[in-house]
């Protein structure tokens, strides 16, 4: 069955995938030098971004640049190709980005950052591209100067409202979660207007993502002895648990009883999907923080790759967030193949810190 509103789209998110890497040639990649990451990228999807890249020793810059700027490309095409809903739900997922790129510029201005190392963390996609975050960057001294230059757009608003309401100063933790709530707003209306089974996908996939981000943001809170109340002031709109349980959950004395207490919740134990997830989280409490939230990171993959198979037998919303999600941690692991080789990294450390299919 083909739905008319993926008659365009289809074709292009299937090309897409067939153009992403084959695991194994990217897990070999570890512990090479840039000349030889230079060469292989050469002959991937990368190619029209990497030609530019004069490949030197210790400059993983412009690798990372090519990357982002690829994922970019990714992100266009499926808007342009993409109509109704699908397009107001790739437009809202393009805000994710937006708000990246502006944390990014606060970031760099707060740290001083040299603006060259700034942008290769820039997506050039959306309302800002690479020009003018770089005039901000170059006209900024501090946070209030990039919200200053921000006022054309909502964002600007936003943060402004932020800053004089939270006295925030240099905290960047209040205007971060205020860009944040505001796109999850938007991404949870545009799910709300699905219908069926895209409903039911978009709400499990883009929900997982929400939820996990908002067990880091607790997790955190309690790790830098932050008050209850400003954690829940910190939290992003949920797709799933009410406010009653998430005040409740930051009444527990210990991380375990959180978990145990979120598991029992009604709104996880009548999900399955949500369940199988933090269950796996609850195995695996004894283990570092970092290595926790790696886990949770990868939940929206797991819980998309499942959804696809689960409604194989004709296309919805799955293939599209599948696509997104494998291109982006693609992109994420050969940053990180990038890094490790401009910092002499040896190979089987690297390898150590990629996130595989093969681990789903």
């Amino acid at each position: 069955m083909k739905p008319l509103k993926y008659n365009e789209i289809m074709p292009k998110v299937a090309l897409e995938k067939l153009k992403l890497m084959e695991e194994q040639k990217l897990v070999d990649l570890a512990g090479k030098n840039l000349v030889e990451i230079h060469c292989a990228l050469m002959e991937s999807s990368y190619k029209e971004e990497i030609v530019r890249v004069l490949p030197r020793e210790n400059d993983s810059i412009p690798f990372e640049e090519a990357l982002l700027e690829n994922y970019a490309k990714t992100l266009k095409n499926l808007e342009n190709f993409s109509s109704g809903d699908l397009k107001k739900l790739i437009g809202a997922i393009i805000g994710k980005i937006e708000i990246s790129n502006i944390k990014t510029l606060l970031r760099a201005t707060k740290a001083k950052m040299n603006p060259d190392e700034a942008k290769s963390n820039i997506i050039p996609v959306g309302i800002l591209n690479k020009d003018r975050c770089q005039d901000i960057l170059s006209n900024s001294k501090t946070i209030g100067d990039v919200i200053e230059q921000l006022f054309d757009t909502k964002y600007g608003v936003i943060l402004q409202k932020t800053l004089s309401d939270s006295n925030a100063g240099d905290n960047l933790l209040p205007l971060e979660s205020a860009l944040d709530q505001a796109v999850y707003q938007k991404i949870q209306k545009v799910v709300e207007k699905f219908k069926g089974s895209d409903k039911l996908i978009a709400k499990n996939v883009l929900g997982i993502e929400v939820e996990t981000k908002n067990i880091k943001i607790i997790l955190r809170g309690i790790a830098k002895g932050i008050s209850k109340d400003l954690i829940k002031k910190y939290l992003l709109p949920s797709f799933f648990i009410s406010d009653q349980t998430v005040t409740n959950l930051l009444d527990k004395a210990d991380i375990k009883n959180f978990m145990e207490y979120l598991l029992s919740s009604k709104e996880i134990a009548n999900n399955p999907t949500l369940k199988r997830v933090f269950s796996q989280f609850l195995e695996n409490l004894g283990k570092p923080l970092n290595q926790i939230e790696e886990i949770l990171e990868k939940a929206s993959l797991k819980v998309s790759l499942e959804m696809q198979k689960k409604f194989l037998k004709y296309y919805n919303v799955s293939y599209v967030l599948v696509l997104l999600n494998l291109k982006w941690i693609e992109i994420k692991n050969l940053r990180s193949i990038i890094v490790g080789s401009k910092r002499k990294i040896n190979a089987s450390e690297i390898k150590s810190i990629l996130t595989l299919q093969n681990n789903y």
